[in-house]
């Protein structure tokens, strides 16, 4: 990569991996963990691992609308620690986060502090070695932190969400560092999330959702389908919002499938059971609850379901050995039109 396609603003510092930290976090271009500096010679290493030019813009980053050229996305991968390799990945998720229909204008300026998390789906999983299986939701991979502090940091940097001011999390949650996973498709029963969003099975695709918490749904005692979804629905009972995400675990998976249970099943089972109970909320609530949704005309009598539909609910099969599985809360209102935000699956490219 020739320097002259370079375009972003050379800034020269002490030769200092101290130094240049310090200089970082004292013009607010890092999340607080310590970056890798990016040199143009690591930046052009970016570059060279996707066949697209440096100034091809991938999508506008709110709330600034700023836009993620794919030098600015190389630049924002270098300081996250992430290898050349997982460009493409990088370039599909801006695709996503910059889908009209996730709204990351509202994600990134919400009090409820969500994160964006991503699920990567097919054969790019084990080439890039993101993890699917044990603590996959937690640390030890460095695919998995370093994409999801990447998108992190183009939030951040290339959107102008700076806690404070244009971010306006009341209390943020730890996954807004970084929140990345893999679908564990082998160990599931049933067709993996891409399939069912009707990409080929040797497609490679990442979806973001947002993400605003998540509930253990732990069940080791359970040995039949409707033991271990009854107690699942137990832990997604209210605020019912645009979409909801079970990950569950292989184990649970296994059980499920074993009473010839389908993802649709899965699906119809846990909305049905998923409930917010009208009556139990206080006036102010209610109101605004009737105020939101008039086309559902709530009463104090009724019961309104996790999310609209059962299909808004994802499954997805990940994690290791035991019976874990974990309910993420997805942040946003559930609408006439469908809801505040809405998950985007981006199929990644070479």
């Amino acid at each position: 990569m020739e320097q002259q396609d370079l375009q972003a603003e050379r800034i020269e510092i002490q030769d200092d991996l101290w130094a240049a930290n310090e200089f970082f976090q004292e013009k607010g271009w890092t999340d607080g963990l310590p970056i890798i500096p990016p040199t143009e010679e690591r930046v052009a290493r970016m570059l060279e691992a996707v066949q697209r030019g440096s100034q091809d813009v991938i999508g506008h980053v709110p709330p600034r609308w700023a836009p993620a050229t794919v030098e600015k996305i190389a630049i924002n991968a270098v300081m996250a620690g992430c290898l050349p390799q997982y460009m493409p990945v990088l370039i599909a998720g801006v695709e996503a986060i910059t889908d009209p229909k996730l709204n990351l204008y509202s994600l990134q300026a919400t009090t409820g502090g969500p994160a964006v998390m991503l699920i990567v789906n097919g054969p790019i999983r084990h080439r890039l070695n993101v993890n699917s299986g044990a603590n996959v939701l937690g640390e030890g991979w460095r695919a998995n932190a370093t994409i999801g502090r990447a998108i992190r940091l183009i939030q951040r940097n290339i959107g102008g969400s700076y806690p404070g001011t244009t971010c306006k999390a009341t209390l943020g949650w730890p996954g807004k560092y970084t929140l990345c996973i893999a679908e564990n498709e082998e160990a599931s029963p049933w067709e993996p999330l891409h399939v069912e969003r009707g990409f080929e099975a040797g497609t490679s695709t990442v979806t973001a959702i947002s993400a605003d918490g998540a509930v253990r749904a732990s069940d080791l005692d359970s040995t039949t389908a409707e033991g271990v979804l009854t107690n699942f629905a137990q832990r997604m009972e209210g605020p019912a919002g645009p979409e909801a995400i079970m990950v569950i675990c292989p184990e649970h998976a296994k059980i499920i499938a074993g009473d010839g249970l389908s993802k649709k099943d899965v699906k119809r089972y846990v909305w049905q059971r998923a409930h917010w109970v009208l009556k139990n909320l206080p006036d102010e609530s209610f109101q605004q609850r009737v105020k939101r949704r008039p086309d559902l005309k709530l009463t104090r009598d009724s019961v309104l379901p996790i999310v609209d539909r059962p299909d808004d609910i994802l499954v997805v099969v990940a994690g290791g050995d035991g019976s874990q599985s974990q309910y993420i809360h997805v942040w946003g209102q559930s609408t006439p039109e469908g809801g505040s935000t809405r998950s985007a699956t981006k199929p990644i490219q070479s």
